[in-house]
């Protein structure tokens, strides 16, 4: 069975099963982050939005959301 050391949390667990979201990031996310980091993330990110009021139909604050999670999960690319 593979494992990873996730770079959030720095624990060795088996990867995610699938990428969570579609291209190299979506790799990259499966490849460093464990699925108790991913899932952190995911509840995490409804804060983020709400905090700085991002929309979500607006490409500028989807980019935006997206350099807090490579921040947050420390997969800078």
């Amino acid at each position: 069975m593979e494992e990873i050391t996730c770079t959030h949390c720095g624990k060795i667990s088996a990867p995610l099963s699938e990428p969570p979201v579609g291209g190299a990031l979506g790799l990259t996310i499966q490849k460093r982050i464990c699925a108790e980091c991913w899932k952190e993330w995911v509840n995490q990110q409804t804060l983020y939005i709400n905090h700085y009021g991002l929309q979500m139909a607006d490409s500028d604050d989807r980019k935006q959301l997206l350099q807090i999670m490579k921040t947050y999960l420390g997969i800078e690319l």
